[in-house]
């Protein structure tokens, strides 16, 4: 090294354990079980061993000590002494497939676990494997305190040094660490191999040697500080027995570098100090595509499309608990209902984010891992579902009984999120099997229920009905003991009503038998295949697609939906196609159009599709296949009453292996130059045009980019926007001349790492998928498109009394049958979380601003105000906010979190 400069380096042990991926959680288990065990021996013997980290996660402690309780007090001294460190993360997560919402519970659950381990959390981001970083990371990060990250991915060594801050659009910054290109965080083992392996020959002795020399003098190469991070931390690695040795050797070998056995809090402590000059500043997300080709650079972009039904189950559960149950729960606390232990909803969320870790939720693991991870969505979604209906119930059953003649019964419908409710709702009405009053027309027809609607005053809600089931009976929704808790008996009719229901509230009504039939007259439809209402306009062409019309604008959108079928022979981290491929598009299809609901609240058009493709894909000839087989979508496309968007289902049939199908919407945005992509408390503006140097780089940059629930293009005069509540994350807009939204619906692959016996990921089955279109000019209407997200996401939720009151207690109070509890008054800041204070010390209430600039929201709650103070993600009070009755005034600054505790006056 021609440099003479003293260098410090900080040699750090830890291991990155990957819960389940290759192998299945039990049998990483048994391994982690075996490593700890002998971390255990190794540190409590030699002294000199000083620290080890555990992947910046906790959730493995209790993995330990369910199989080992006898070693907790010894494990529990070395993490009090901080020779082992924990945290920060829960487990670690992808970061762009779960929610803002979950990443913030991940941190914050680490938090608590490491504060029953009477330590705190590492003062670390360790995202040392996650496929990229969202924008608002570093603001995240700082909402817990955390000034320092370390990654990888997303980043470049030849534009990218060692140190560099990263800013998120709010001007929060972190200290991060760059790891390099080739090995990450796994480069020291190479040298670490060279020892093992090593038969004490002096040949031997000095490979190794040389392997670690050349691995420090990169690290000098690259760094712009005098600071070095040697991470001995491969995956699934125990720990290395004989550090000091390496650590002697490294200084024999590199004269000018000092080296010690350190921790990563320790490294960025000494790091700071020693920085050279102006250190770079990166903004925004970090998705760089890799330059040159390496065993861990990868950005491995598509594994937001695989193994879609994952994604849909995770979004279900993050909904049902971040929209429906805390806040429900929330509110009941506060009036001194007790709904459930307060470690449920904790169990809950716990495990949720096991989910959450980044080999599990991006769909990249064998099909055992997926097929537990299920089972885990479907335990959250239970315990969800109780904690939801319990709260309701209970609050609900302090008021008043609307039904006072025999056979009434109430009706309550709840709107879950802090916005009011306008417009046509579906809901389900369940009557008793005896219900007194059925009617047919005419003479031969079908017998239905004669019934009325009415509010709380008197007032008669026209109805529609949509579908009837004469028999239908499930479990109680509302868990009870006992022989009455497999539900009553009756018949469901769904039918749209035209409802306002107030924000986070319910609205309740009184079913009434009647003499006669009501029908509902008129209709939305105003041609074969053609509806409008107040705002949109739209007609469906022979094949399928969709024209849409936004009122307002006369804009016209034409094309819309058109499926496009493509050859899939990657796996569940990447995309690739044959180059002999043949793209299909439903373009020059015939389609079979249908009436559903004909009415005029709601008119839904079934419209079914067949494309003739290729069987499979024949990996012999490297080409799909010449056998054809018909893939039959069914999509169903719904207006409402008032709405501003348009609703569609889509029903794959799939029975067709090796595949990618997309959904094309040209928005005919001919000016615009980038679009809107929603991520973590953030709308990301990106280019639309593809970064031509990346040509020939190891990864190209590609038009299909991740997103969370939105995404929007438009050039002023006109826009659309995609709002997709849950499953679909990969989208992005064609650099052509329609600048064409793209959707992709699933990734059909049977490439699985490790196993030529996996053939979930060709996911043949029937696919559902759900999404909104919404038109617009000028800026994206930023509040209208998340009130259709959160109802979307969020439906309404009810409870009946009667005969078929599903479990639910009865009415017996004496309180408004119509409650609204909390709103977001302004429709300025976006709702994120209302949830009980993970300390017990009232509400916490979570805001985020999607503008460029400082808004405000003024938010009113459900009981007077005693104080309201701003703090920080995990939950630390910050300045008092002045409240007035029970509204308070929260600002924000540009692209800011806002996290208010509120505490109510007895």
């Amino acid at each position: 090294m021609a440099n003479s400069e003293i260098y410090s380096a900080h040699y750090i042990s830890g291991t990155h354990w990957d819960r389940e991926w290759y192998r299945t959680y039990q049998e990483f288990r048994l391994l982690f079980v075996d490593l700890v065990d002998g971390l255990l021996d190794l540190m409590e013997k030699n002294p000199a061993f000083k620290s080890f980290h555990f992947d910046g996660q906790t959730c493995v402690l209790q993995d330990y000590l369910e199989v080992r309780p006898e070693n907790r007090d010894r494990l529990a001294a070395l993490i009090r002494s901080g020779r082992i460190l924990i945290g920060p993360w829960y487990t670690m997560p992808d970061l762009f497939c779960p929610g803002a919402e979950a990443l913030v519970r991940n941190l914050l659950t680490g938090q608590r676990i490491a504060s029953a381990w009477s330590t705190s959390a590492m003062p670390v981001a360790y995202t040392c494997d996650m496929f990229g970083h969202p924008s608002q990371m570093p603001q995240i990060y700082q909402g817990f305190g955390i000034s320092s990250c370390v990654l990888g991915r997303g980043t470049n060594e030849y534009d990218t040094p060692a140190f560099f801050h990263w800013q998120s659009p709010d001007d929060s910054k972190v200290l991060c660490f760059k790891l390099q290109d080739k090995m990450g965080y796994g480069a020291f083992n190479k040298a670490r191999q060279e020892f093992e392996r090593g038969d004490g020959s002096e040949e031997s002795h000095e490979r190794a040697r040389k392997s670690l020399q050349d691995y420090i003098e990169h690290e000098i190469s690259r760094s712009n500080g005098r600071v070095l991070c040697l991470i001995d931390a491969l995956d699934h690695m125990p720990p290395a027995s004989d550090a000091a040795k390496y650590i002697a050797v490294a200084e024999t070998a590199c004269a000018q570098v000092r080296v010690s056995h350190s921790t990563l809090p320790a490294f960025f402590a000494d790091a700071a100090a020693h920085l050279d000059g102006d250190i770079p500043v990166k903004r925004g997300e970090l998705r760089d595509p890799a330059k040159t080709r390496n065993g861990y650079l990868w950005l491995i972009p598509n594994c937001v499309s695989s193994r879609i039904r994952l994604k849909q189950a995770n979004d279900a559960c993050q909904a049902l608990l971040e929209l429906q149950a805390e806040p429900l729960l929330a509110i009941a606390q506060s009036l001194g209902i007790s709904v459930v232990p307060p470690r449920l909803p904790q169990i809950a969320w716990e495990t949720l984010l096991l989910n959450h870790a980044h080999d599990s939720i991006c769909g990249c693991s064998i099909d055992e891992v997926h097929r537990d991870m299920m089972y885990r969505f479907d335990q959250v979604e239970q315990l969800g579902r109780q904690i939801r209906n319990r709260a309701l119930g209970m609050i609900s059953s302090r008021c008043r009984e609307l039904g006072t003649a025999p056979h009434e019964f109430t009706l309550t419908v709840c709107n879950c999120v802090p916005r009011p409710w306008t417009g046509s709702s579906v809901i389900d009405i369940d009557f008793p099997l005896d219900w007194p009053n059925k009617l047919c027309d005419a003479f031969h027809s079908q017998v239905l229920n004669a019934f009325i609607l009415e509010d709380a005053d008197g007032r008669r809600v026209p109805y529609q009905i949509l579908a009837v089931e004469p028999r239908h009976a499930e479990r109680t929704q509302y868990a009870v003991m006992g022989w009455n808790a497999t539900g009553t008996p009756c018949s469901r009719y769904t039918v749209a009503v035209d409802l306002d229901i107030p924000a986070t509230g319910f609205r309740s009504l009184v079913v009434k038998p009647v003499a006669s039939l009501q029908r509902s007259m008129g209709s939305l439809r105003n041609g074969p295949c053609s509806a409008e209402n107040e705002h949109l306009a739209m007609s469906i062409a022979a094949n399928g697609t969709i024209e849409l019309r936004d009122k307002a604008s006369g804009q016209i959108y034409s094309d819309l939906m058109l499926f496009e079928d493509r050859s899939e022979i990657g796996d569940g981290w990447f995309h690739g196609q044959s180059a002999s491929d043949e793209i299909a598009l439903s373009a020059g299809n015939s389609a079979q159009i249908s009436v559903v609901h004909d009415g005029p609240l709601a008119v839904t058009f079934r419209i079914q599709t067949t494309m003739d493709l290729p069987e499979r894909y024949d990996f012999h000839l490297e080409r799909r296949s010449e056998s054809r087989r018909g893939l039959t979508i069914v999509t169903t496309v719904t207006l409402r009453r008032g709405a501003r968007a348009l609703e569609c289902h889509s029903e794959i049939r799939n029975n067709i292996e090796d595949h990618r199908l997309r959904l094309l919407f040209p928005s005919d945005a001919v000016a615009a130059q980038s679009w809107l992509a929603h991520h973590p408390y953030d709308l990301v503006e990106r280019p639309i045009r593809l970064r031509r140097e990346t040509a020939d780089w190891s990864e190209a940059d590609l038009a299909e980019k991740p997103f969370l629930h939105l995404q929007a293009v438009g050039d002023g005069s006109r826009g659309l926007a995609l709002i997709v509540p849950g499953g679909m994350h990969e989208g992005g807009v064609v650099d052509d001349a329609r600048r064409t939204l793209q959707m992709t619906l699933f990734r059909s692959y049977r490439r699985t790492v490790g196993s030529t016996a996996g053939r979930d990921g060709l996911e043949l089955c029937p696919l559902h998928v759900a999404f909104a279109i919404m038109p617009y000019a000028g800026e994206l209407p930023v509040a209208a498109a998340f009130d259709q997200l959160f109802a979307m996401q969020s439906p309404l939720v009810l409870r009946q009394s009667g005969k078929c009151r599903s479990g639910y207690p009865e009415l017996t109070g004496d309180q408004a049958p119509d409650q609204g509890f909390m709103e977001l008054l302004d429709g300025q800041l976006i709702f994120s979380a209302c949830k009980n204070a993970d300390d017990g010390r009232g509400v916490i209430v979570r805001l985020w601003n999607p503008h460029a600039q400082p808004a405000q929201e003024r938010l009113r709650l459900w009981q007077d105000i005693a104080s309201a103070n701003g703090c920080d993600l995990a939950e630390r009070d910050g300045e008092a906010l002045a409240a007035e009755g029970r509204e308070v005034v929260v600002s924000a600054e540009a692209k800011q979190i806002r996290t208010i505790r509120i505490q109510f006056k007895d």
